[in-house]
Formats: structure tokens, sequence, C-alpha cells
């Protein structure tokens, strides 16, 4: 539930690994040796002529040809290992499987047959059978590329990133021309930090294979990363030009634009953004939540995306009840992040005689929020260089009651360790705003302003209901001493601040417009907004311009500190929320700091979660309904002082306010633990 990054690193293309094409070099230049034993000439006439259409494409009239000669009774390898690599193409594993291992009967010493049937048994979940079937591939020829490569892919899958590695790396020196080697060693090069590499590894990739779309597809995302967002942009325009047909290259397309603030340029693709996710491939959940308040298309998108990244689910396991209910947090997020802003007053909260509590850390950063968790809990592990089976096995052995997952589909999730299952019970809390659609969750954790009664239908996790706002607090939390004026921070010295420090991406042009109308109607008013890419800048200049509104009303602020940050915020009259992807942390930040904030409560997750927090703090007031609401609301409250100003005061008065309990929020949670470990 925190504004935070998606996970692009390993979703960007919709898969981590890029499947090997089924004819190699080395079954081409072994076609013409077997067709030749052939006696019967109309056979190897078939024969070839069947390989002929398979690389031109034309699958169907191929298969035709096959099939001819296997019901002719020919034993032949590449007839089958062929069929089998259509029937892989075309969805039919199973079948594809049978085809290739009848190749193998046939010619036991072909490597490339071990390593193409690899890549069905990993499609097929079958790890173990994948991994010893490209190790026979490497047995059998130790200088076949491609099985290394396929190697690789599945021990990535499996979190072994150094071996993964080294493996690809193997791969291009043994065949440099081989594209897929580049491009999977780009991935994980990627996912552990080194950019600057994966960036050159999917530039070779596109040399070798020019309409390589997933490679411009990651490339694009890198670069998107690291604030080269004009250029990510081009790259996902030639993606859409490679494959027009694929639309779900549309959604890297639709998220840069909207960190680029090109509102018009979106509107080109609006039509598309209701199949996005849900018609042909998955994509990351989460990114159409910027655009749309939808929760049914929430739900549809989420179990189209774990379908499609699911692996095989173990049996769920059963622990002899232990003395202290033992509770593992897993995340990405232990450090600077909004997870830690949110949630570390939590953990050193809990009730150390009754509950046991675990870190597991899938990041190596450490820094104070870190280590203010390290000191909180039980145990802290950093497991980050874990396979996901390692992970399993040590939370596991820990005897975890409750795993809760802090990530969703958001940046460096293990999401398969869940699938595995490392405790009996498994809880969806925070980190992603809605349903993981997932049979594999047992519940999420939210209040009934997010999800109410009605809502329950949109999530495939039983609902677990906080009594009051889902979102916790950190009574803790430091606001500088630092005061600062409004001329130190390029503010003008009178007149009325409207800001909102939600990240770019969440702000849209409904919002916008109804923004540059209040800067109409408020005399001496101005915006004051989190400074985004320069584009961004730039482009919301000339969207206010077009809507009459000089420049200099739109005031950008620098980052900073959180503690500065924090105080800053008394600069500002009136936080203006975004309407599909509401403020979570920054609203408990602008809230904490005395700042009033308004939203409009919609249908989905993500838009309903300011509404949590504002009812939590006893300001139905500040909550509206729809935009014109929104809109009179806060030019009410920016023409009608008092008004404002009692709603201050009653900020002041913190300990009346319900959300800004922390111990409370701790024991309704753990009470709610404690019901589901004994109902379990």
């Amino acid at each position: 539930m925190t504004d935070r990054k998606i996970d692009k690193k390993k979703k960007s293309s919709g898969i981590k690994t890029f499947p090997v094409p089924y004819f190699s070099e080395e079954i081409e230049e072994n076609t013409e040796i077997t067709t030749n034993k052939i006696t019967n000439s109309s056979k190897q006439e078939i024969i070839s002529q069947a390989i002929k259409l398979q690389l031109q494409g034309n699958t169907l009239q191929a298969k035709r040809y096959y099939q001819s000669l296997i019901n002719q009774g020919l034993n032949d390898y590449i007839v089958f290992s062929n069929y089998g690599a259509i029937l892989k193409d075309h969805g039919k594993l199973k079948e594809a499987e049978i085809f290739y291992r009848k190749a193998i009967e046939i010619k036991p010493d072909v490597a490339i047959l071990y390593s193409n049937l690899g890549v069905i048994l990993k499609d097929l979940g079958k790890s173990k059978e994948a991994e010893s079937s490209q190790r026979k591939a490497i047995e059998l020829n130790p200088n076949l590329a491609i099985a290394y490569s396929n190697l690789s892919n599945i021990l990535c899958d499996r979190g072994k990133l150094k071996e993964a590695e080294f493996l690809q790396r193997k791969s291009i020196k043994l065949n440099p021309k081989l594209h897929n080697s580049y491009y999977n060693l780009g991935n994980i090069l990627r996912d552990i930090g080194n950019s600057e590499e994966a960036e050159k590894l999917y530039r070779k990739a596109i040399i070798l294979k020019p309409d390589f779309t997933d490679a411009y597809c990651n490339l694009g995302n890198l670069l998107s990363e690291v604030g080269k967002l004009n250029e990510a942009k081009d790259l996902f325009l030639k993606c859409i030009d490679l494959d027009p047909k694929s639309i779900h290259h549309l959604s890297n397309l639709i998220t840069t634009l909207s960190k680029l603030c090109m509102w018009d340029e979106l509107e080109n693709y609006s039509s598309s953004i209701n199949r996005l996710g849900i018609e042909g491939k998955s994509i990351e959940p989460m990114r159409l939540m910027y655009l749309e308040d939808n929760p049914l298309n929430d739900l549809k998108r989420a179990k189209k995306f774990n379908l499609e990244h699911r692996t095989k689910t173990f049996e769920n396991i059963i622990y002899p009840k232990n003395k202290q209910i033992r509770i593992g947090y897993f995340s990405s997020d232990f450090r600077n992040h909004p997870i830690s802003h949110l949630l570390s007053r939590v953990i050193e909260l809990h009730d150390n005689s009754r509950f046991r509590i675990y870190a597991y850390s899938l990041n190596k950063v450490n820094d104070e929020y870190t280590n203010r968790v390290r000191k909180a809990v039980f145990c802290f592990r950093e497991i980050s260089n874990l396979s996901d089976i390692e992970i399993v096995e040590l939370a596991r052995n820990d005897q975890i009651d409750i795993a809760v997952d802090l990530n969703g589909y958001t940046q460096y999730n293990r999401m398969k360790i869940f699938s595995y299952r490392v405790a009996p019970i498994q809880i969806n809390y925070l980190g992603y705003t809605g349903t993981l659609g997932s049979d594999y969750f047992d519940y999420i954790l939210a209040d009934k302003v997010i999800i109410p009664e009605e809502n329950k239908k949109f999530y495939s996790e039983k609902v677990l209901y906080l009594p009051n706002s889902s979102i916790p607090h950190d009574d803790q939390r430091f606001i500088s001493y630092n005061k600062y004026n409004r001329e130190e921070l390029g503010l003008p010295s009178d007149g009325f601040i409207f800001t909102c420090f939600n990240s770019i991406q969440k702000i849209t042009k409904n919002e916008f417009k109804i923004w540059m109308r209040l800067l109409h109607k408020v005399e001496k008013s101005v915006i004051w907004l989190i400074k985004p890419h320069k584009v961004a800048m730039e482009n919301i200049y000339s969207y206010a311009t077009k809507y009459g509104i000089e420049k200099e009303k739109i005031i950008f602020a620098d980052r900073m500190k959180l503690d500065d940050h924090l105080s800053r915020h008394s600069c500002a009259d009136l936080f203006l929320d975004t309407f599909n992807f509401n403020a979570v942390t920054t609203a408990n930040f602008s809230l904490s700091a005395g700042l009033p904030l308004i939203t409009t409560q919609g249908k989905s997750h993500s838009s309903r979660m300011a509404s949590s927090i504002l009812k939590a703090c006893d300001l139905n007031e500040l909550v509206t309904q729809n935009h014109l609401g929104y809109e009179n609301l806060a030019y009410e409250l920016a023409t009608k002082k008092e008004k404002l100003n009692r709603i201050k005061e009653k900020l002041k008065n913190k300990k009346d306010l319900s959300f800004f309990n922390s111990y409370k929020f701790v024991k309704d949670l753990e009470t709610i633990y404690t019901e589901i470990v004994d109902y379990n």
C-alpha cells in the first residue's frame, strides 16, 4: 500500500528468460546427413520440405508433413524433435515432452535434444528434471553454448545468480553470436545491480538480433530506472513497431509517458488500457492502477500474472504449536523506504513475551532503518543471496507460523518462495495495493474502508479486518528542528500554497485540470510538487500555460532528508491527493506534520487508501465522493481559513486520533495473528 517502484527488472518483457530456438545450428547442420540415410527419395523430399516450411514459420504445413512421415513408421530423431518443437510453440508442452523423449530414445547421443527437452521441462515446472537434462546436454557436448544458457536460466529462477552468471558468460565465450545469452546475462546483472554492464549486454543482443523485442523492452526499463526516460520511450515505441499485435508492450510505454507527464500522448492509448494484462500476455498488475479505477480489472490482471509466473505449489506444512507465535516479515525494504517508514514501529512494539519476530531481508542495503529493524526482532536474516529453495528451507527450519509478504508484485520480490510455502499461514500486506490473485496467499490485511464487504469478491485472499486504518503509523517519527520559511523554499511569502508530494506518475490530466482551475479561482495561490524528470517539468509547465496559468505558479520541491521534508510541510496550506492511486506514506507524512489532505474515495484498493487514513483521523469531512466535490472542498478550504484552521487544530491533538496510536494498532494486529493461528 505504499508509494514505491514496481518490479521491472525481472518482468519487463513478461518473461525473465528467453526461450532458445528449437532449430539450432547443431540440428540444421545434421539435417542433410540424416536425410541422406533415408533411401526413399520421397521421404527425403518431405523431410527437407518440412524443415524449410518450419524455418519459414509455416508450422501448420510442416506439422502435416512430419505427421505423415510418423504415420508411415519413420523413426527419425529430427522428425520427432522438430514436431515436438512445433507442439511446444503451440503451448502443448506435455505432448512436446513425449516427442522429444522419443527423439532421444532414437538418438540418445545428440546433446541439443536434451537441451531443448530441458526448456520444455522448465516450462512444465519440472525444475530438477530440466536441470538434469541441461547437464546431460553439456556432458555430451561441453561446447554446446545453448545448454549453458538454458541451465543458467533454470538456476537464475532459483535465485542462484552467481552460478547463473558464470554459465551465461561461458555460453557467450563458446558462441559470441548467441543473442539470447547476452540478453539473459543482462537480466542477471540487472538483478544484482550492475546496470552499466547490463545496458551494454542488451545493446549487444540487439546488434546481433535487431528485431529482439524483449531486449528492447528490458533495455528501455533499465534506462527508465536510471532516469533516461526519453530514450526509454523510444525503445518501447520500437517494441510496438516490431510486434504490434502484442499489446502487453504498451504497458511499458504507458508507464513512461505517465512519468514524463505526456498526458495528451497517453490518451492515444486510452482505448487499450482496459485490455492490457487481461488479453494477450500478462503485465505487472500494479502499472495500470495509476490510470484506472477498476477493482475487477485489478483482480483479472493479478490472476493472469500469477498464473504465468507461478511455480509448482508445495503442500502446506504443519508445525507443533510454538509457545510464542512466530511471525516472519519478508521484505526487500528494511531500509530508507516507505515500508520501513510505516512498519518499523510495529515491529518494535510487538509483545516479545507472546511473539517471536523474524525479519527476512531480500536486499543487501544497510542503513539506519535496517539497524532499527535488526535491533527490534528476535532474528534478522539477510537472504538476498540465497536461492528460493534455500530460503524456503531456512524459513521452515525457523518454524514460522505466519509469513507476511511486504512486497507483492513490486521491485525485488521473491514471490516464488511463497508458492513453495514458507509458512502454514501466508499474508499479503502493505507493500502491494491489491490482491495477488494467487491461491497460496491465505489472507490480506486491510480495513473496511479500503476493502468494504461488497469488494471482497475482487480478492483471491480472505480479508482480515483491522478495526481502524490498516496503514500503520510511526509515533517515534522525528520532525527536524530546522524551521523553514517559504522564501528559502522558493515559495511566495503570502498567498495560498496547495501541494501534492505524491510521485509524479500518480498525477493524471484529471487532477491537473482541477488544480489549474483552483489556481485561477484562488487569489495568490500556487501548487508545490516534488521535482520530477526535467522533461516532465517542461510538460507540466506547457500544460499550465495551455490552461492559462503562469509557470511561476508551479513550484517544484527538491528532495531532502525525511526529517527536513516533514518540517517543510508547515510551509504549505493544503495537500491535494491524486485519484486513481492515492497518497499513502505521503498522506501519513502530511497528516503527521499537521498538513490537512483532501481525497476522493474511489472503487479500487489504490483509490481508497487516503480515505482509510483520514477516517481513522476523524476527518471524514476531507473525504469526497467525486471530482466536483473534491474541487469544491479545495476551494472552500482555500477561501475559508477558519474551517481549515479547525482541521489543523484537530491534527495537533494526535493523542485523541486513533490513527496515531501505534500501541493500539499493534495490539489489534496481534489479536488478528493470534486468532488465525488458533483457527488454523
